[in-house]
């Protein structure tokens, strides 16, 4: 199941926070037995997919990726394992020379903070509790979850 002991709800979340909600599910594959998932969501400009699964192998590779024509933008979460781990932004993009080339490339790391998420969002929930501070998450996102995860299941069980 989707929500089992991974970490699928916040992942759809962070996907549905930074590149908003998908009109549609085109296809999902979502066999039991099968360590990875996959879906194929709809927007009204381009298509994602959607990966997400656990195997044997030893590692995490959580990460959003967005590509443009000229750019891609790579969210990367470590390891939701380990404390004080930051989230890191890897950013490739096509750059404009000087030196006579059409074009080169350039890759850079972003590291907005050196605090990892869950503190981040400890002390947001923090300021939320002593300081009046508005919630930022509220429960229409968690019916958006629901539907999300409405909308996968019904298109993995039609093509299973």
């Amino acid at each position: 199941m989707l929500t089992s002991n991974r970490l699928e709800s916040h992942d759809l979340s962070a996907m549905r926070e930074i590149i908003g909600m998908p009109q549609k599910v085109l296809g999902a594959s979502i066999q039991v037995n099968s360590p990875i998932w996959s879906v194929l969501f709809q927007y009204p400009t381009f298509s994602c997919v959607y990966e997400s699964g656990e195997n044997s192998v030893p590692i995490s590779d959580a990460h959003i990726e967005v590509h443009s024509q000229d750019k891609i933008v790579r969210v990367n979460y470590d390891t939701p394992y380990v404390k004080g781990l930051p989230v890191t932004m890897t950013v490739r993009e096509r750059v404009e020379c000087h030196n006579g080339q059409p074009y080169g490339y350039q890759e850079r790391t972003v590291r907005r903070t050196y605090t990892d998420p869950y503190l981040i969002e400890f002390l947001e929930f923090y300021d939320v509790v002593t300081k009046d501070k508005p919630v930022k998450t509220i429960a229409a996102d968690a019916r958006n979850e629901l539907l999300l995860l409405e909308m996968i299941m019904k298109a993995g069980y039609k093509t299973s």
